[in-house]
């Protein structure tokens, strides 16, 4: 198992995704006056990456491919709607256990919190010490150590930045924009609605999960209660550490990875508007994943580097439920990777994850990974993505043992 960050010989260039969606622009114009190509995803025939024609086809063209709809799903909401689907109104003080206390956690987050750009605050402060009280576990710079793998996958729900170095960039509480968190399975009722007999609904990835020096490291204690219906890796470490170390902004665990190098993105546009996610494109220009995130965020020119993926987790697809109505909360989503529309979660369509016609879908097919890049020593957070296995596996993965900050 690799314990480096890559040589410097190996790293790639600072600017490789910018680089690199420009090769996939280039490829596409190429490609297009050929009657079918491997990659469905890329600008249409003639089209300049500096004019409209790129946002007409997204809208038109690409929009038939990158997302999809649900059958028999309504968008409207109602007091009609199944009640299975509605969550109980329960205040911070009546949540007893993390599968309801995630919930308000998403909800008070992502509709509160961020969208005022209120943290730290007297809500927040409050909120979480309930939580703690009620459901155990401590806050690390936000997220709650309890359900920390769900935690980490915060994505952007509109344009967020960077507020100097005072929080850890594995955190939403370094940023100020609105977050939301898509990839929650206890806002997901398609999945949580599964019957116990099926088993778990979310398999973390990543193991020896500590915060603080490494020489008096926190082992973050996440919640194996049944509510959460989380599988963890066999090699799950007993608590030790000083609590004092809960404020370090180091992160520490062992991951698999892959370099990003060959990897490139296109902007997703719905409904003629950019939204914080962009397909992924493998190095043969497969569709094979999403960034979460806008492609001009993701591609800012970097002196950092190299870039890498990190395996976090994986969540289980269901198929999604017939004859719905939408839920009145917004964080609550539908399986797979919703939609955001800036206010709340679609509940009819979704994003398409990947090409169907080159890889496989299955209930546990998409990975959870972030991507990161390297400066000196540590690495630092850049986005949230998911790919499919068969394209993660063609990379040759490598266990490693990440430092975060």
């Amino acid at each position: 198992m690799s314990t480096d960050s890559p040589p410097v010989a190996d790293r790639q260039s600072t600017s490789w995704l910018r680089r690199s969606i420009s090769r996939g622009r280039n490829s596409a114009q190429e490609v297009g006056s050929r009657s079918s190509t491997s990659n469905k995803y890329l600008a249409p025939p003639g089209s300049n990456s500096n004019d409209g024609s790129r946002s007409a086809h997204s809208n038109n063209l690409g929009r038939q491919k990158s997302f999809r709809g649900m059958v028999n799903r309504l968008r409207s909401s109602s007091n009609a709607s199944v009640s299975s689907l509605q969550l109980p109104d329960l205040k911070f003080e009546d949540v007893e256990n993390w599968f309801y206390g995630f919930q308000k956690y998403n909800q008070l987050v992502s509709t509160e919190i961020t969208l005022k750009n209120d943290y730290p605050s007297t809500t927040f402060s409050k909120a979480s010490k309930i939580l703690t009280k009620n459901c155990g576990g401590y806050f690390l710079h936000g997220l709650p150590e309890a359900a920390f793998d769900f935690a980490l996958l915060w994505c952007p729900a509109g344009s967020v930045s960077r507020q100097g170095s005072d929080e850890p960039s594995w955190s939403w509480t370094a940023y100020v924009g609105p977050v939301n968190f898509p990839f929650d399975p206890t806002s997901c009722p398609d999945v949580y609605m599964a019957p116990r007999s099926e088993g778990e609904w979310f398999r973390s990835e990543i193991v020896n999960l500590h915060i603080g020096p490494e020489e008096t490291p926190y082992t973050v204690r996440r919640e194996k209660c049944e509510s959460l219906r989380i599988k963890y890796p066999p090699y799950f470490h007993a608590p030790r550490g000083s609590d004092t170390s809960i404020e370090s902004k180091t992160l520490r665990f062992t991951a698999s990875t892959i370099s990003a190098d060959g990897f490139t993105c296109e902007q997703l546009h719905y409904q003629d508007r950019e939204i914080p996610c962009s397909q992924l494109l493998n190095d043969n220009e497969q569709h094979c994943g999403v960034i979460m995130d806008f492609e001009s965020s993701i591609s800012t020119p970097s002196s950092t580097g190299p870039f890498e993926f990190v395996l976090l987790s994986r969540n289980l697809r269901r198929k999604p439920a017939e004859l719905t109505r939408r839920p009145a909360l917004p964080t609550i989503h539908p399986p797979g990777t919703p939609i955001w529309d800036g206010a709340r979660f679609l509940w009819d369509e979704e994003v398409v994850d990947f090409d169907e016609e080159l890889f496989k879908a299955g209930p546990w097919r998409i990975l959870n990974v972030m991507l990161i890049k390297w400066v000196g020593e540590h690495a630092e957070r850049v986005a949230i993505a998911r790919i499919h296995e068969d394209a993660w596996m063609q990379r040759n993965p490598v266990k490693k043992n990440i430092v975060l900050k």
